[in-house]
């Protein structure tokens, strides 16, 4: 019996960004759905597709903490400010 493959990303998938990650994804879909791979290609390209999907989250998700932080100074800068003002009127 074969062992089981480590599920590791295809190469590169890590250095794709987002909307490359998606343009993959989505011609992955099309092959699937088309009916022009067999199944063994048709689970080939499955993994793949997951591996896609996973770094689109890690892309997400790396956003949305830049945006929180970014945010976060922000609002903190705006407090300081607010801050300094009163400091002048007292």
């Amino acid at each position: 019996m074969p062992k089981p493959k480590d599920k590791q990303p295809p190469p590169g998938v890590d250095e794709l960004s987002y909307e490359q990650a998606v343009e993959r994804l989505e011609e992955i879909v099309e092959r699937i759905e088309s009916g022009e791979i067999g199944l063994e290609a048709s689970i080939l390209a499955y993994e793949q597709g997951v591996a896609l999907l996973g770094r689109c989250r890690a892309v997400l998700d790396d956003v949305e903490q830049r945006i929180e932080q970014l945010s976060v100074e922000q609002l903190d800068q705006e407090r300081r400010a607010g801050d300094d003002r009163a400091d002048e009127g007292a």
